[in-house]
């Protein structure tokens, strides 16, 4: 009952490959506004900056070119999903931050061929700082006590730079 299709960045339909769900028609179902948002600049923002007009959902999926079926891929918007448990990349960098051998992060997904996530965490290490199977181990613990096992990367790799 949705006119959905599956966009490319540029904004053009998809099938059979990874793309923005977005719905080209408003929908039944489709929120007319967030409370405590007077102006509306935060619903705008959170579905309609990144193709105006047209309602962006904030998932990846894709949609079988023969059946119609669509697969969906998990958020596009910064929103990690690993077996099912949302939480954003900010929580990850909140406990990594507290480590001084760390001078900066990145908690990114990646999708396997099934569509199934998993997090991996990028360390770039403070000066003279070395990277070492001792820390990870550390900051997996404190991962694991201030969330929950289910929150850890399945990676933790050290990157000489973050973009």
């Amino acid at each position: 009952g949705m006119a959905v299709e599956a966009w490319s960045d540029e904004g053009k339909p998809l099938w059979g490959e990874s793309g923005e769900l977005v719905c080209t028609k408003p929908m039944p179902c489709q929120p007319t506004h967030f409370w405590n948002d007077e102006s509306g600049s935060k619903y705008h923002k959170a579905y309609f900056s990144r193709f105006p007009g047209v309602w962006a959902h904030g998932d990846y999926c894709k949609i079988n070119p023969k059946t119609g079926g669509i697969m969906m891929l998990g958020r596009s918007d910064g929103t990690l999903n690993p077996n099912g448990v949302r939480f954003g990349s900010s929580e990850i960098y909140h406990i990594v931050e507290a480590f001084e051998e760390v001078e900066d992060s990145l908690c990114v997904p990646q999708y396997n061929q099934h569509g199934e996530e998993r997090v991996i965490l990028f360390l770039k290490m403070a000066s003279e700082q070395p990277f070492s199977p001792e820390l990870v181990g550390r900051i997996q613990r404190a991962i694991r006590a201030g969330l929950s096992a289910r929150h850890m990367p399945a990676l933790v790799l050290e990157t000489k730079d973050i973009p």
